[in-house]
């Protein structure tokens, strides 16, 4: 980051609300970007005053991992890298989509030293019957020599639910039976599959409907069940880590009182969305240049970056756009063909 000037850090909240953001940069996810908190709480100037990617998203932010959920997943691997046979090998946290599952899974084991290993659910679907199944014990396999080699391992499968779940009107294959019966077979015997010796690994399922997974698979001693909602003060503090050096605590307050349902990931894209917003004036003039704007080295490129991040929008501006957002999510989302 570049020197500032003197006096820059002074500037008040009320004069830079919409793109005050904080000092030492990390990750949240939000439709393509990535936003988040400090742990320092140093506020610096305009949007500007900060790094922006090639692609002119939201500044890169440390996020914030409410306690709750770090410490399910830290219980998970501390009890499976001990050998402790009678915790179940499996964590499966389930809850409502853009919540933040995959995503802070994935920052606390980063955060942490500890390799995820993933599995695609569409890798758990083949042409060749058994294929799946023999896919997640090999990777499993693969996990466990490198905890033998020293690094902390786990094998992740996002939205498990979604292709091995039990959904009305699908049909069963072989290879979700193959898949489902691998893991059972995992989970009350980790260390051995028929002459193979293997190294425990913790496995971690994601998905959202924990009810839609094979009942014997999800019974207590082979999975752990973590049903993520975050708490009214979790989602706060998770906000913090999004619109914290946007919004002051009483404005984030009311901001997420409005929104009770909405996800962590709709504040995400927030973000993006007030950039948009006071970036209006500054599209709509290069809108009518697009053949410039292509050109990285062109002069109507480099003033639209210039002016990009010079925008701002009061608390209650940005309010009333989430408001208005959410309204139109909820139209989109309709249905307008007949049932």
């Amino acid at each position: 980051m570049s020197q500032r000037p003197r006096g820059r850090r002074r500037r008040t909240r009320a004069r830079n609300r919409t793109f005050l953001m904080r000092d030492h940069l990390g990750s949240y996810p939000a439709a393509g970007l990535d936003v988040g908190v400090s742990r320092r709480g140093d506020v610096c100037g305009s949007w500007s005053d900060l790094p922006m990617t090639s692609a002119h998203s939201a500044p890169h932010l440390e996020p914030v991992i409410p306690d709750r959920f770090a410490h399910a997943v830290n219980q998970h691997l501390v009890f499976n890298f001990a050998d402790i046979d009678a915790w179940p090998l499996v964590l499966g946290i389930f809850g409502r989509p853009g919540d933040g599952k995959s995503f802070q899974l994935r920052k606390h084991l980063e955060r942490g030293g500890v390799l995820p290993i993933s599995i695609n659910a569409a890798d758990l679907e083949s042409d060749r019957a058994g294929t799946p199944g023999k896919l997640v014990l090999d990777t499993y396999e693969n996990a466990g020599h490198r905890i033998d080699e020293g690094t902390p391992t786990v094998l992740v499968v996002d939205d498990f639910d979604t292709t091995v779940g039990e959904w009305a009107q699908s049909t069963t294959t072989v290879n979700h039976q193959q898949v489902l019966a691998q893991l059972m077979h995992l989970a009350d015997s980790p260390t051995r599959a028929g002459d193979r010796k293997l190294r425990r690994v913790p496995v971690v399922l994601t998905g959202n409907d924990l009810s839609k997974v094979y009942p014997p698979l999800r019974r207590p001693g082979r999975m752990r069940a973590f049903p993520w909602l975050p708490t009214e003060a979790e989602r706060l503090e998770i906000m913090t880590g999004i619109l914290g050096g946007v919004l002051t605590r009483p404005e984030l307050e009311s901001l997420v009182g409005a929104l009770p349902d909405a996800p962590v990931a709709f504040f995400s894209d927030l973000v993006v969305e007030i950039l948009a917003r006071a970036s209006d004036d500054e599209v709509r003039r290069a809108a009518g240049s697009l053949v410039a704007l292509i050109q990285p080295r062109s002069s109507a490129r480099v003033e639209f970056e210039r002016k990009l991040t010079g925008g701002s929008l009061s608390a209650d501006e940005i309010q009333g756009l989430a408001l208005g957002i959410w309204h139109e999510r909820s139209i989109a989302t309709q249905s307008y063909v007949g049932s």
